[in-house]
């Protein structure tokens, strides 16, 4: 009996798909960002579901990530937003993967690797209009074309930027990025440089500005049921295809005063009933990711979760959901180990609990259960300490 597992309903990601096709604009297509494994849903089946739709193009941040969705059938275009290093180039090179381009120094070496295997590679140009992370500036476009002019085996198949704010209610940074962007493009064009494709939208932009669609939206966060920021929701008809759960693998009745876990920073105030669960911080329980406060509204929201946490009230604690009715966390999230108060309504030992874990910190061993037309048809089980996702699928 698996103790947890995470079901992936593959209806719903094609439900969100399609969902951005419709309001895509005509000449335009959605590029399916399947980076960091597609935000835990598992970057493979998510990746064969979509090409079966007609996705047409995928991205990822690393190489390692393009060569396993291409090992494992991906014939679309496969684009890595990342740098990336010498030595992955052969194997990026042979896979037809598209690889980002970002800094000059890197365009001559490349060239040779693909001298070298007597092959071409189609390469992306990043433009640095506000992100202040990768990607070429103006002043380094006249020395991009001298250099690129040089290396006949890098095919420029297109040029694209990424917006910083786009997701915020001010947009006059977007619309500065997106002007820094088009004289960029501009300039390109008077060097000699005139790229197949342009993109610059994210799921945010997507949304906000349907005329900078342009060749391609590149698409993430709305394929797995999420919109970019609270101003964004019922715009489309998202589903979420994300589920995890677990089974209770302890139960026992304990009286009143009970303290529980590290720290007995919980005491039941009253006869109920403890069960186990067997997730914890280790599977990425509990854990979020830091967030600047936006605001001094968030910021007072802080303050007051961390004060009232100072005399042993937790107003942030994850709730499970039970056989339909929410449970609370019985103190401290454990490594491997979680006590829920469930009170003293029935409940057995291997009931299904319902898990508020987050897809990106959710560990990659947990079993993923992929499901279609309302049945599971695939699992995906990773062993023990494996790193990288190769062949453990079966469909």
């Amino acid at each position: 009996m698996a103790g947890t597992w995470i079901e992936v309903d593959l209806d719903a990601l094609v439900n969100n798909y399609q969902e951005v096709t419709k309001h895509l604009h005509p000449e335009s297509r959605c590029m399916a960002v399947v980076k960091a494994d597609a935000y835990g849903l598992g970057a493979v089946e998510v990746a064969l579901a979509l090409e079966q739709v007609g996705c047409e193009a995928f991205a990822v941040t690393k190489v390692e990530e393009g060569l396993i969705l291409r090992m494992q059938g991906i014939k679309g275009i496969i684009l890595v937003l990342g740098p990336s290093a010498p030595e992955e180039w052969p194997e990026a090179v042979k896979a037809e993967l598209q690889l980002t381009i970002s800094e000059i120094s890197s365009i001559a070496e490349l060239n040779k690797v693909c001298s070298d295997l007597n092959k071409e590679v189609s390469v992306q140009l990043k433009l640095e209009t506000g992100m202040g992370r990768t990607g070429f500036r103006l002043s380094e476009l006249e020395e991009l074309a001298l250099t690129l002019a040089d290396t006949p085996r890098l095919k420029v198949m297109g040029v694209y930027t990424h917006f910083a704010r786009a997701a915020q209610r001010d947009k006059s940074y977007t619309l500065e990025q997106y002007e820094q962007f088009k004289s960029m493009t501009s300039r390109l064009e008077e060097l000699g440089i005139n790229p197949i494709w342009q993109h610059v939208c994210n799921s945010a932009a997507f949304l906000d500005y349907p005329e900078w669609h342009h060749d391609f939206v590149r698409i993430g966060t709305l394929l797995i049921g999420h919109y970019p920021g609270p101003g964004f929701g019922g715009k489309l008809n998202l589903r979420d295809p994300w589920t995890a759960k677990s089974r209770i693998v302890h139960l026992r009745e304990v009286p009143k005063g009970t303290c529980v876990g590290y720290q007995s920073i919980y005491c039941t105030k009253s006869a109920t009933q403890l069960a186990v669960i067997p997730v914890g911080y280790a599977d990425g329980f509990g854990l979020a990711p830091h967030f600047v406060p936006q605001g001094w509204l968030d910021f007072l929201k802080i303050i007051i979760k961390n004060f009232a946490a100072l005399f042993g009230i937790y107003l942030s604690q994850e709730r499970i959901d039970l056989n339909g009715r929410t449970v609370p966390v019985a103190g401290k999230i454990g490594m491997q180990l979680t006590v829920l108060d469930v009170g003293m309504q029935e409940c057995s030992l291997g009931d299904e609990v319902r898990i508020p874990l987050r897809r990106t910190v959710a560990n990659p061993r947990i079993q993923r259960k992929y499901k279609q037309n309302g049945r599971i048809f695939s699992e995906r089980i990773l062993e023990e300490g494996v790193s990288r996702v190769s062949t453990e699928y079966s469909r």
